[in-house]
């Protein structure tokens, strides 16, 4: 994993200041950047937070969980990026239909005929008015 540091100004910083800068680097690296794992010094807290973790875990699942560039911001800032282009994109084709008070989902391409006409398709296609 790649490591920058990036010069914290002469003023205090705080956390949103620190992220907005850590993510404009990140954009120069990486093609759609993600925070997977992050650390305030200035707070004390961190992301994720593991139960039971000594409080470097954090770091232990940025860097386990595809982590390909660590920011520091300052001394006191801490971010672990993924690359996100690689990530699938999810399925979007998905339709929610209730039965009797019960919602569930159903693939567009397999709901069946009824399913269908309850979510107000057509048989030309599309959904109906």
């Amino acid at each position: 994993m790649q490591t920058i540091t990036i010069a914290a100004p002469h003023s205090p910083m705080n956390f949103a200041q620190a992220r907005q800068r850590a993510v404009a680097k990140a954009n120069e690296t990486l093609t759609k950047p993600v925070i997977v794992a992050w650390k305030d010094d200035t707070s004390g807290q961190f992301a994720p937070e593991i139960p039971g973790g000594t409080s470097d875990r954090w770091h232990d699942y940025g860097e386990n969980n595809d982590g390909k560039l660590e920011l520091q911001v300052g001394d006191a800032f801490h971010f672990i990026f993924t690359e996100a282009a690689d990530f699938d994109e999810p399925d979007m084709n998905l339709a929610t239909l209730e039965d009797n008070g019960t919602q569930f989902l159903c693939l567009n391409g397999a709901c069946t005929e009824a399913d269908q006409q309850r979510l107000g398709y057509f048989p030309g296609g599309g959904l109906g008015g």
